[in-house]
């Protein structure tokens, strides 16, 4: 397997990936809007390739997107031309999912420094490539100075997997979410690294 820069030709993959492990919570969502919401996620946080990573051998397998605190995705263009060809209580639901992602991203960078850099996205298939994306991520980071590596969340993410791996919980708070699942608890964490 390869670990290489995120590349625009990841993004698909990305978006499928998100979208096999989280359509559920969009469940009473069409497929089309599902699936547009869920690449519109990797897009969102897709803010720095240069500390952007996947993991590939004939597929993604894993992939790790970072950005510092002042890096802003390009996929605002791309998101309004691919909205419109909605209905207006569809554009509603991704609206308020886009709110969802900034809420909690604002809520991280309330705690960063300039100079320090969050984990936007990460997600893997299998066992262990995950821990390889996360040690060249921070091989990476050590090698640049930066100190800290924030990032954000929720609790259908398997977060005792940032506990196991050194980061320390900051805050823990019940957010709202854009569809009718209920309150999801958000939590921020952060590792020291230098």
């Amino acid at each position: 397997m390869l670990i290489r820069k995120f590349q625009e030709a990841d993004v698909h993959a990305a978006g499928q990936m998100a979208y096999d492990t989280w359509s559920y919570e969009l469940n009473g969502v069409g497929h089309d809007l599902n699936r547009f919401i869920h690449e519109y996620m990797v897009r969102y946080y897709d803010t720095n390739r240069q500390y952007s990573f996947s993991l590939v051998d004939q597929s993604l397998n894993a992939f790790l997107l970072a950005g510092f605190k002042t890096d802003q995705a390009g996929c605002n263009k791309w998101f309004e031309n691919t909205l419109s060809r909605f209905l207006p209580e569809e554009k509603e639901v991704a609206l308020e999912y886009r709110d969802y992602l900034s809420r909690n991203g604002s809520a991280v960078k309330k705690y960063m420094k300039d100079g320090d850099i969050m984990m936007n996205l990460f997600m893997s298939k299998g066992g262990g490539t995950g821990r390889r994306l996360l040690t060249s991520f921070e091989a990476l980071c050590r090698k640049n100075a930066v100190e800290n590596i924030f990032l954000w969340a929720d609790v259908t993410c398997n977060y005792s997997y940032y506990e196991k791996n050194g980061f320390e919980i900051l805050e823990r708070f019940a957010n709202r979410t854009p569809v009718d699942i209920g309150c999801l608890d958000t939590y921020i964490f952060k590792k020291r690294l230098n």
